[in-house]
Formats: C-alpha cells, structure tokens, sequence
C-alpha cells in the first residue's frame, strides 16, 4: 500500500502494521526492506499468536552514495485482551508486541507494542523502546473518523491539537 503523509512524502507498507515501512524517500536519501519469514502469522489478531521474521534494509544517502545494509530479526507475539484508554474514547485491545534483535549479537535493540481495538481494525496506542537510544516514544488514537470526514483540513487540526497537548503534558 502507499501512504501519503501530511506534509506530502509518500512511503510503502504493507497492510500488517507490524511490518516496517517497506519504501521511502527522505530529502535525497532512500531506503527499501524486504521481509523474509511469515509475518502475517499473527493474523486475524487473537490472544496466543506469534510469529518470526527477518528484515534486510537497504539505505542510501544519495543517488551516489554507496549502498547500506542491515539485517534485523523480529519476534512477535499477541497478548489477552486488555481494556485500553486513550483520548479518542476506551477500547478493548489485543497487546501486539514485537522484539527486534541484532542478527549479530542477538542483544534487543527495539520495542514496538500496538494495542489493536477489533472494534476499529486498528491499533488505539503504539509505544516504540529503542534501547540503542535509551528512547520511548508513544502514539495514540486521538479521533476515529469515516472516510469522508477525514478531510486534510480536519487531520492537520487533530494533528496540531495532539501535538499541542503532548507538548502541555511533557512540561
């Protein structure tokens, strides 16, 4: 699938939201993944799933720059259902969570944790850990819209409010 961000930059993904961004561009840099092992194991999302799978990236600064490599391995796994509470109202949830490993030295470098609302066919809350950057960062729903409400007028004022109010509660 392709999606188109507010400020207009495009990016591949597959319909399954724990699979990484598959393709993008970001000012001249570009990047593209290819995922090898089963992923979508884990649908239709129930508690006691799991599944493996590796991911190869391929990154380049610029149109000239020598091309990067990496190669990370996910475990993933669903949880029981929980009750969930977020601005946009409280949803009973499967936790999704996956570890990303180095192929390396099989350290955890990352966290991801969706907490997916049947009810929606959607996560509520996304939390990422990345240990290498000792960072947490949380997304949650703030709005449920149809199709035809979802104007761009419409998410760029839910945008700025969440921002806003993530910015108020930080301080």
């Amino acid at each position: 699938m392709t999606w188109a961000g507010l400020s207009g930059a495009s990016y591949q993904r597959s319909r399954n939201f724990v699979v990484p961004v598959l393709e993008w561009r970001s000012g001249r840099a570009t990047g593209r993944r290819e995922v090898h092992g089963n992923p979508d194991a884990l649908w239709p999302i129930a508690k006691s799933k799991s599944a493996r799978f590796r991911v190869v990236t391929e990154t380049r600064a610029n149109a000239q720059a020598s091309l990067r490599r990496s190669v990370s391995l996910w475990v993933c796994k669903t949880g029981k259902p929980r009750i969930f509470a977020v601005t946009a109202g409280t949803y009973e949830a499967i936790p999704v969570k996956c570890d990303r490993y180095s192929p390396t030295t099989m350290r955890l470098v990352e966290q991801r944790e969706w907490d997916y609302a049947p009810e929606l066919g959607h996560y509520v809350r996304r939390v990422t850990v990345n240990y290498l950057r000792g960072t947490t960062r949380t997304v949650e729903l703030v709005a449920a819209l149809s199709g035809p409400a979802a104007s761009k007028a419409r998410l760029t004022a839910l945008a700025r409010a969440a921002r806003q109010s993530a910015t108020t509660a930080r301080r």
